[in-house]
């Protein structure tokens, strides 16, 4: 069996069982036709193509699924926080070097341009419509962010990991969800950028940064009113409601937004419950609730076809 039939079966796994089964032999066969004559980087992008598409449809992230679709509504939104909140990262990062070039190099370009570079980047992609660029950018500050966070923690000078950890996911944790989003969209699903789409994405790249920064969310004492813990339960909530109800315009901001509303409350509502012990009992509820009700979401969309694209 030859290195390109082992890829190739290699990619099939990632396939539903029985699709693999009744369609398997055919992709082969249309996978050989395709690639016959074509270079190594051509037959190597086939074959991410052949794996990625049997793990959209094993994850039910396809262009004809409520998933895929919804994350290719949120696309451009969540395209322009990438960038916005970066941009704004970065700004405040020149700030607090006492805007001083040679400062902000030492201190703040090394560890910090390597996320915060691509992340920009990812957003211009977007507003060019060059989404795989886009989404390959927004995965490298996303892998950035990961390796951050592991530094954060795993630091010899930290006396509480978890602390760290939590306190460095109010800054990374977005990059890293949003990033997920991005690719969870499918590609023939996103959108050639017309001046809505672009209204969208530059509102997105503003709105972020001004809502990260009109409050004190990244410090350590910032504690959650009622009206917060109201709204982190309501509105993803009323999003999944919203997507139930195919309804997924509505959901679409709320989708966008909830990367950093996760983020940055997440290390708050740990220290004011008291620990992680007290924090993951209304997480277990949470998450019970959000299958619960995905569940239903998915019953629902196996009953008939997609939902509709209008609010």
């Amino acid at each position: 069996m030859s290195g390109t039939t082992v890829a190739v079966r290699t990619a099939l796994a990632l396939y539903p069982g029985r699709y693999r089964r009744e369609r398997g032999d055919e992709l082969v066969v249309v996978f050989a036709d395709t690639t016959e004559g074509v270079g190594p980087v051509d037959k190597a992008r086939e074959l991410l193509d052949l794996g990625a598409y049997g793990l959209r449809m094993r994850t039910g992230l396809t262009s004809t699924s409520r998933g895929g679709r919804l994350a290719a509504l949120a696309a451009p939104l969540v395209a322009g926080a990438v960038g916005g909140l970066a941009a704004g990262q970065a700004l405040l990062g020149y700030l607090e070097a006492g805007a001083s070039p040679e400062a902000w190099g030492t201190s703040f370009l090394l560890p910090d341009w390597a996320l915060l570079g691509p992340a920009m980047l990812s957003a211009v992609a977007a507003l060019a419509g060059r989404w795989w660029a886009a989404k390959l950018l927004a995965g490298l500050a996303a892998l950035m962010a990961v390796a951050d966070l592991v530094r954060a923690a795993r630091s010899p000078e930290t006396l509480q990991p978890f602390w760290e950890f939590l306190y460095a996911f109010q800054w990374d944790g977005p990059f890293v969800m949003w990033a997920l989003l991005l690719l969870a969209a499918p590609g023939d699903m996103l959108p050639v950028p017309t001046w809505r789409e672009r209204s969208l994405l530059l509102a997105a790249a503003v709105a972020a940064p001004l809502a990260a920064f009109t409050d004190n969310v990244y410090t350590s004492w910032f504690q959650l009113d009622s009206q917060w813990r109201m709204a982190m339960v309501a509105v993803p909530l009323l999003m999944v409601v919203a997507v139930v109800r195919d309804r997924y315009l509505v959901a679409v901001p709320g989708l966008a937004a909830l990367p950093w509303v996760f983020s940055v409350n997440l290390h708050g509502l740990w220290q004011q419950e008291g620990g992680v012990w007290k924090l993951l009992q209304p997480a277990a509820v949470a998450v019970v609730a959000a299958v619960a009700l995905a569940l239903a979401v998915r019953r629902k969309g196996r009953s008939g076809p997609g939902g509709r694209l209008a609010a």
